[in-house]
């Protein structure tokens, strides 16, 4: 009995000592920090247009430069009356503010808290009147702030006072069209709006037009249903036409009955009547949401499924690791045993939302490791997790060992997506040695990943002369300002090595780009630099160079008589013009091409169009060695959990003379010269503004007559001179000279319509100054004779086209 008791007491004495021991081993382990990504959790905000809801906004963490902000556009009529929803989803809303501010929003112009919202269904609602005196015609800015539980989450749209657009109907009429093209029998409708071309009968869902078949339109034999529905973002909008982006995502099956999910686009250019909407200009792009369940491989390669052929891709040196993009997905395909990695992704698996699936950024991937590890930058508006509703840059790196993405560098910015591509898109590249080098607000960064520091390694480059190599690990720009102004410089960004090259004399020269790693510039002799008609000028290059980065001549081109102009450049080709040189410009006689075969093709991948009965055209990554394993191993990257430091820079863009266009649904280009963003917008049907977010032009906007009152034109335009500088001195505050030579005369007489006189040519030493138009005239002001008088449309365009198109108008200073 006692040897009983004594071993009980034993064995209960080493349980206890196990059980301590264990507890005390599991407390002193390092704690998991491995976690999925937080869900979203600010609100939605949508304006309610007589019932039809529309311009979706989503929430920013920090006020953003209202001037850099145009997701969307909001009309109010005279009412001054706005309606707003709001989907709070989880989150509790405790206020509504709003503040209204001139358009480059330098001045508050009006500010109230709402404290109590409404109840409707799910949502909350509350109705605003504005008591601001807004001018007609002129955009200002509505920043929307909510208090929640989960912070204050800001909101923006732009304002504007327009009369009769037809808000509601546009809306309307753009959010049944998509829905109806998804019903063959209610598509039928949709015939009358279309002007088909049946002469193409390839289906490519990311290219679908105002041009495409029935067929086509009613999305073939895809059998899509929706997935979530879309919502209305008015993008433009005037008394004669508007221009509505909707987004949404549909769902379909394929032959083996696995879902598939599509991001789509559409754009829709409307014109209102009294008996129908007009659709002036539809487009739609769908692109494949790549996912566990659509994974497609075979000997031929990799199934990417319907997309854009521009697909962001990187292999690692022994072939054993692609990295891939796909809508804002960033995946890792290992050939040798199948396994997938889903390395970054905002979507949620289950129980989503367009807050999680919202695609405004990017993924540019820097390096691929042999181990897997991939280094990344990501850009643009972030979705969820930590960093929920800031815009800015992340870089990333992804250990493949442990299957997690740990985040190394954290940059806010104030500017929304489309702004912020614009600097990045260009350049953003981590070297070796874990340092960000970033071309932002015109300034070179470098930014040290491991200690948060940064400095600026060049000011004041333009972004026109700025070029990046095919890797990024080289770039190089123009020198603008002070002795060394025009001369190029270029810089290794793995050494941190320099170069300088300046032209000789009576030459500048000229940045052409890179192909592969190889600079290639052009040489340009003084009296090359000729004015054409339309009073622009153009450049024809005498010899054009390659050099690698350490002074090796790889190519030298120059053909005697010729000069080369219309450059396009590729990664290894450049092709060009070549022409004679006249008095008036340079007139192209033929084409030509220099190849840069010197980088050894180390490529095994390569992108492929294949089509599909069903799927129409779909692109897929070819691979030169037969992938090992077909059955795919998918896994999913965790988050390591990171503090909330932040490297903070200077994103201010300098004041200068900037033209935006907006076309197709948001900014298309930016121009320094309003000429050529006015032709840019023309071509594109689109809207130009200049830097405080004027209305510059705007196609489809002039009315049918008008003329000004002569009174009301200011003396400096009443001279009719077309010296810019003299006219920019004698109208001083009162406005911005705008040069718009070459711009057709129906293109200028918008700035008639929009009250703005404008200087054209007629000969040699004359001009006069258009004060109005109707149907059949133009009425010239001749400030040598103090008359106006009215000259046939027809005569006028010919009078102008001979004197070369010399248009010179101006924009009012922005009233406050």
């Amino acid at each position: 009995m006692i040897k009983f008791l004594r071993r009980a007491v034993i064995l209960l004495f080493v349980f206890v000592l196990g059980v301590a021991g264990s507890s005390f081993l599991l407390n002193s382990e390092t704690t998991d920090d491995r976690s999925d990504m937080n869900d979203p959790v600010f609100p939605e905000v949508m304006v309610d247009f007589d019932g039809n809801y529309a311009n979706r906004m989503y929430g920013y963490a920090q006020p953003m430069q209202s001037d850099f902000t145009r997701d969307s556009v909001t009309p109010i009529d005279t009412s001054k009356e706005l309606s707003f929803v709001i989907n709070a989803y989880d989150t509790k809303v405790k206020s509504l503010s709003y503040e209204i501010r001139t358009s480059d929003g330098s001045k508050v112009l009006e500010n109230r808290k709402i404290k109590s919202l409404d109840k409707q269904d799910s949502y909350l609602t509350t109705t605003i009147k504005l008591s601001s005196d807004l001018l007609m015609n002129q955009e200002y800015s509505l920043q929307l702030s909510l208090e929640t539980n989960k912070g204050t989450a800001y909101y923006y749209t732009r304002v504007v006072s327009r009369s009769n657009v037809n808000a509601a109907q546009y809306v309307k009429f753009a959010a049944s069209f998509y829905e109806k093209c998804l019903d063959k029998a209610s598509a039928e409708d949709l015939t009358a709006y279309l002007e088909s071309d049946t002469s193409s009968t390839s289906t490519n869902y990311t290219d679908i037009n105002i041009n495409s078949t029935f067929a086509q339109i009613s999305w073939g034999n895809l059998n899509p249903q929706i997935y979530r529905k879309g919502i209305p973002v008015v993008k433009d909008i005037n008394e004669t036409t508007a221009s509505l982006s909707v987004e949404y995502q549909i769902a379909a099956l394929d032959e083996d009955g696995n879902q598939e999910i599509y991001d789509v686009t559409e754009f829709y250019r409307m014109r209102y009547t009294e008996t129908r909407i007009m659709l002036l200009d539809f487009k739609r792009s769908a692109s494949q949401v790549f996912e566990e369940s659509s994974i497609s491989i075979s000997d031929k390669g990799l199934l990417l499924g319907v997309r854009d052929k521009n697909v962001e891709y990187m292999m690692n040196e022994n072939a054993g690791v692609l990295a891939f993009v796909q809508e804002g997905d960033l995946w890792s395909y290992s050939p040798d045993d199948g396994k997938f990695s889903r390395i970054f992704s905002f979507r949620k698996e289950t129980d989503g939302d367009f807050r999680d699936s919202r695609y405004q950024h990017n993924i540019k991937i820097i390096r691929v490791e042999d181990n897997g590890d991939v280094d990344f930058v990501l850009y643009g508006y972030m979705n969820r997790g930590v960093r929920e509703g800031y815009c800015g840059v992340c870089v990333y790196h992804y250990s493949n060992d442990q299957n997690v993405v740990e985040e190394k560098v954290f940059i806010p910015s104030t500017e929304s997506y489309e702004f912020l591509k614009e600097d990045l898109g260009t350049l953003s590249y981590v070297s070796t040695e874990n340092a960000l080098y970033l071309l932002f607000a015109n300034k070179l960064y470098k930014i040290n990943i491991s200690d948060g520091t940064s400095e600026v390694l060049e000011e004041g480059i333009k972004i026109d002369d700025f070029a990046v190599s095919d890797t990024g690990a080289h770039a190089a720009w123009i020198i603008q300002e002070g002795e060394s102004a025009g001369n190029i410089k270029e810089i290794d960004f793995e050494t941190l090595e320099t170069r300088s090259l300046a032209p000789s004399s009576g030459q500048s020269l000229v940045l052409n780009g890179f192909m592969n790693e190889d600079l290639v510039y052009g040489i340009v002799v003084d009296g090359d630099v000729i004015a054409d008609d339309n009073g622009h000028e153009t450049t024809g290059i005498h010899t054009v160079r390659i050099e690698g980065f350490d002074g090796t001549l790889k190519k030298e081109y120059h053909q005697d008589g010729l000069y080369v102009t219309d450059i396009t450049m590729g990664n290894t080709m450049m092709e060009f013009q070549l022409s004679k040189k006249t008095k008036k410009g340079y007139k192209a006689v033929s084409k030509d091409n220099i190849l840069n075969n010197s980088k050894a093709s180390t490529n095994t991948v390569s992108v492929e169009l294949v089509t599909n009965s069903r799927t129409g055209t779909q692109i897929r990554l070819a691979l030169t060695e037969t992938p090992e394993i077909q059955e795919p191993l998918v896994v999913y990257a965790k988050m390591k959990n990171i503090g909330d430091d932040r490297i903070i820079l200077d994103t201010q863009i300098p004041e200068e003379d900037i033209y935006y266009v907006y076309a197709k649904g948001g900014l298309d280009s930016t121009f320094t010269d309003p000429a050529l963003a006015l032709q840019r917008a023309d071509d594109q049907t689109g809207v130009v503004l200049n830097r405080a977010q004027q209305y510059v032009w705007e196609r489809g906007n002039k009315k049918t007559k008008l003329t000004l009152n002569l009174e009301d034109v200011p003396e400096a335009m009443k001279s009719a001179s077309l010296d810019v500088t003299a006219l920019q001195e004698a109208l001083g505050d009162e406005g911005t000279i705008i040069d718009l030579s070459g711009c057709t005369l129906d293109s200028v007489l918008y700035e008639v319509s929009a009250q703005r006189p404008v200087i054209a040519k007629t000969g040699d030493n004359t001009s006069v100054v258009i004060i109005g138009y109707d149907e059949y005239n133009t009425y010239l002001y001749d400030p040598q004779k103090g008359e106006t008088y009215p000259y046939g449309m027809n005569d006028s365009t010919e009078l102008f086209e001979k004197a070369g198109n010399i248009f010179i108008s101006y924009v009012e200073k922005l009233k406050l």
